[in-house]
């Protein structure tokens, strides 16, 4: 079998480095739909600049319950664009790029961004109400594992799409293994003799003939990119 296309270390790292950026501004996006989706918390000024919820409901929950699902959708849609776009980029280079950009967006990003939204309201609120007073804060993710979620998800989807490619460089879906837009053709062996071989032919049978645009009972002599056909003298 021959070996695939090597591509240059310094394009792919590029590459890699790129998606990563774009993937992390993309986080802007989501902390901004992140804030807009999640309900804000009822508050009560309980002493000099500390609030407490007073409504123990499910709105600390959907904080982390919007960052979540927004998180999923988000890794599912830049990782099947990245692999998509960059095709002819795929490989290890851009798994960690990728990575990389939801972990920067996911975890940093969008929950700066997202918290960022109403906080200095909310900042001068507790700093100058009267004590027992109430007021809706902006919302804020209350454990790690939600910030995680983009970079699970595109570590995890990216290795599964480059599995189920069975073409050696991952760059042309449905190819044959070793036959791909970067390989030479490679004449196959029937019974252990190569095609290829001086002497030796292909006789196309009509099921064959008809896949390989060939005519039925002609002999393929030579094993190279376009094979010289005989036609196969009647029995």
């Amino acid at each position: 079998m021959n070996e695939g296309s090597r591509r240059p270390w310094r394009r792919s790292l590029a590459v890699a480095a790129g998606a990563a950026g774009t993937i992390a501004v993309l986080g802007v996006l989501l902390g901004l739909l992140w804030a807009w989706l999640t309900p804000t918390v009822p508050v009560v000024l309980t002493g000099a600049g500390k609030a407490q919820a007073y409504d123990m409901s499910e709105r600390y929950v959907a904080a982390d319950g919007w960052m979540t699902l927004l998180g999923l959708g988000f890794g599912v849609l830049v990782t099947l664009a990245a692999w998509l776009i960059l095709r002819r980029d795929r490989g290890p280079y851009l798994l960690g790029g990728v990575v990389v950009g939801t972990l920067v967006a996911g975890h940093w990003v969008a929950p700066s961004v997202g918290e960022l939204l109403g906080r200095g309201a909310y900042e001068e609120w507790k700093a100058t109400a009267q004590l027992g007073a109430t007021y809706l804060a902006p919302p804020e993710v209350q454990s790690l594992g939600p910030t995680l979620i983009p970079a699970f998800v595109a570590a995890i989807l990216l290795t599964l799409l480059a599995g189920w490619s069975n073409d050696p460089d991952l760059d042309h879906p449905g190819a044959q293994p070793g036959w791909g837009p970067n390989h030479a053709y490679e004449p196959p062996s029937v019974d252990g003799h190569d095609a290829a071989a001086p002497g030796y032919e292909l006789v196309a049978d009509p099921e064959s003939a008809a896949a390989n645009g060939t005519a039925p009972g002609e002999r393929i002599t030579d094993g190279g990119e376009h094979p010289h056909r005989e036609p196969h003298p009647p029995a």
